[in-house]
């Protein structure tokens, strides 16, 4: 039976798909146990290094192909902003920290504008992609056109498949636009088809579900889609002033010397 050291070894090499060599380092094992223990050390610094950097690579390209548009990580929320982000805060942590896209779960954040519903998904979306998950964040404005575009070229089912391929897919600003029954059909079928294959979604909205019927034009698409989006999911409401208005700073004056002035505190 070989050393626990030396099978975690070959898994690295195997990992690495160098099949080749993890079968001439298993030959060295069994043919001159203090060659293959002497060269053991520098081989598993070198498969180390390769899985870092891998892994390293991985992450860079998941969060590159997430389209985030701008990065917004959980460290630069500020969760003290008002009472609903100090009430939600536990529980968004808990989600992150959990590992929520293996689990098929998803989230909705519910409220006004400039609360940092889009933040705190994206947030999501990072962490997803630190853990190596396929991410695509898109408004919802272009994920209709998207959708409208290819069911005009005919090209709608593989169109589909992308949307559905993700691990995550985050939804800004769902409801802000009345959708045409067709934009709500198409939109369907994207939902639909990523619950039935457990690949959870994050949604932004700020719209309250009784008036998403207002959205899809319909009680039935909208209850159908809600139930979907919310069958695995956590809520989050967010409300209160807009944190971008309350922190909106305009251009300050230059003293004298020329410097900008010091606002008064």
């Amino acid at each position: 039976m070989k050393d626990k050291r030396y099978e975690a070894l070959l898994e690295k090499l195997r990992r690495l798909r160098l099949r080749a060599f993890a079968a001439f380092f298993e030959s060295l094992l069994d043919e001159d146990p203090q060659k293959a223990a002497a060269v053991a050390d520098l081989i598993e610094t070198m498969t180390d290094n390769e899985l870092a950097g891998r892994d390293e690579r991985t992450v860079e390209r998941r969060i590159k192909d997430a389209q985030f548009v701008q990065i917004q990580t959980v460290d630069k929320f500020d969760f003290n902003y008002n009472a609903s982000t100090k009430k939600l805060r536990k529980r968004f942590l808990q989600l992150l920290e959990a590992d929520h896209v293996q689990q098929g779960v998803g989230s909705v954040f519910v409220g006004n504008a400039g609360l940092g519903k889009t933040h705190l998904a994206r947030s999501l979306g990072y962490c997803a992609c630190q853990r190596g998950y396929r991410t695509l964040f898109l408004p919802c404005a272009t994920l209709l056109n998207r959708l409208v575009s290819a069911d005009a070229t005919k090209d709608l089912e593989r169109e589909v498949k992308k949307l559905v391929l993700p691990s995550l897919l985050i939804i800004d600003e769902l409801a802000y636009l009345t959708m045409s029954h067709e934009e709500a059909n198409l939109f369907f079928q994207v939902i639909s088809r990523r619950h039935d294959h457990h690949r959870p979604c994050v949604v932004t909205t700020n719209r309250v579900f009784k008036e998403w019927n207002q959205v899809f034009r319909s009680n039935a698409t909208a209850h159908v889609i809600m139930d979907r989006l919310t069958e695995r999911a956590e809520i989050f409401y967010l409300e209160g002033k807009s944190y971008r208005e309350t922190h909106r700073s305009g251009i300050r004056p230059k003293s004298k010397n020329g410097a900008p002035r010091k606002s008064k505190v």
